[in-house]
């Protein structure tokens, strides 16, 4: 009898795997699991270089200069040297051989454009430094008798004040902290200890208060106008949502300098607003350049944010439930927000925590229709860095701003298990 040829051995019939040829077969998964990850690596590798290059390596950058300055300890290495061994709590200004130093560094720092660099460095600890080193720089030729010490306190007087010597000090040290404390209303006294500033110098504090309830109530604001838009564009038909989604869509198309500035032709003393009531038997009101002005704008702005956040969660939640509880008797209150709020709730977190983080930097917006008491953060950040030029202090006032944001946001997620950040 000839057997068919297609005829096949039982699987049960099969010779059994040996321990080397499973070893293989991991061996070659584990090739197959590597070259995977190593395709996907390569695939996120110019996002993750780009992000490295254009926000990792800048922040590190802000951080480290909120913390790092070497500007006198490169320019006055000799005196930076000595002047760790000085204690300004002994209330004696240095000893000679700190003043011999001081004065060969500033001499020899006067031909590298030096000089400049030290004083605007101490002019940012204490007003008036800097007018001190540019007097000094200039008449150190003048009488170049007697020591360094009598050399320099006949230019001026107050090279014999400790407090100048102190600010010196703690100025020479590369890392340093003064800028974090500057930044919390602090400052280092004459013997070097830290005190809080005077009642007409402390700003910052109230500034971050300012700005963290400013962004606070603006998004309490988004989510009260925002809310019910959403929930409207959510629950009509199709034809008619995407005809109102358009306009809520629209502002994105204009830009924010534009928006503010319309803010500005209509809240003004002569603008739309006011010309309206005066025609309704009102006086006319102060509704720009204050706190008024920079609520109502950055509400304007934000609230197309707000919405879109909202009206993401809502679109997934079925009517089934509102119906539901309506058929058990509950009426068009209680079931609302028994049956359909408690599910938005995602929602109202993650548009209440967009609207926060981008109303914490705002800028452009306070500085336009805001007055002189209603700047935010990013004034004072962008003051410093392009009109007195402390890059230390921004980059600390800006690092505050940005745990202090980092903190909030986690206290967000743990609170929401990240459901809102999901969902949002």
């Amino acid at each position: 009898m000839i057997l068919p040829t297609d005829m096949t051995v039982p699987a049960g019939d099969a010779p059994p795997a040996t321990a080397d040829d499973l070893q293989g077969l991991k061996a070659r998964l584990r090739r197959a699991e590597r070259t995977e990850r190593a395709k996907a690596f390569l695939l996120v590798f110019p996002l993750l270089a780009f992000l490295l290059v254009t926000f990792l390596v800048p922040i590190g950058s802000l951080l480290l200069k909120s913390f790092r300055d070497p500007t006198i300890s490169n320019e006055l290495p000799h005196a930076a040297a000595l002047l760790r061994n000085w204690d300004p709590a002994s209330g004696t200004v240095p000893g000679d051989a700190v003043f011999t130093a001081f004065g060969n560094d500033l001499t020899a720092a006067k031909g590298n454009d030096g000089v400049s660099r030290v004083a605007s460095r101490l002019n940012y600890d204490e007003a008036g430094l800097r007018s001190l080193i540019m007097k000094t720089s200039r008449h150190l030729g003048d009488d170049q008798s007697g020591s360094w010490h009598s050399r320099l306190t006949t230019i001026d007087s107050r090279w014999d004040d400790v407090a100048v010597w102190s600010t010196l000090k703690y100025a020479a040290s590369p890392w340093t902290l003064d800028y974090y404390l500057k930044a919390f209303d602090f400052k280092r006294d004459a013997s070097g200890a830290i005190v809080r500033q005077g009642e007409g110098q402390r700003l910052y504090v109230d500034v971050f208060v300012r700005t963290a309830w400013v962004s606070v109530f603006v998004s309490f604001l988004c989510l009260l106008f925002g809310y019910p838009v959403a929930y409207f564009l959510a629950n009509i038909p199709a034809r008619y949502g995407n005809l109102f989604m358009i306009m809520v869509l629209l502002p994105f198309w204009t830009s924010i300098l534009v928006r503010t500035t319309a803010w500005v032709v209509v809240l003004q003393t002569h603008g739309v607003v006011n010309d309206l009531l005066v025609q309704l038997g009102i006086s006319r009101m102060a509704l720009i350049y204050n706190r008024f002005g920079v609520l109502v704008s950055m509400t304007h702005i934000l609230l197309p944010y707000a919405i879109l956040s909202l009206y993401s969660v809502m679109k997934g939640v079925p009517a089934v439930y509102v119906k539901a509880a309506r058929s058990l008797g509950a009426g068009p209150i209680r079931s609302f927000f028994q049956a359909y709020f408690p599910q938005t709730l995602p929602g109202v977190g993650a548009a209440g925590m967009l609207t926060f983080i981008l109303a914490v930097g705002y800028y452009i917006t306070p500085a336009i229709v805001g007055g002189p008491d209603d700047q935010l953060a990013s004034y004072y950040i962008a003051n410093h860095v392009n009109a007195t030029l402390n890059w230390g202090l921004a980059s600390a006032l800006a690092s505050v701003l940005l745990v202090g944001v980092l903190l909030i946001y986690g206290i967000f997620v743990r609170i929401t298990g990240g459901a809102g950040v999901k969902l949002g």
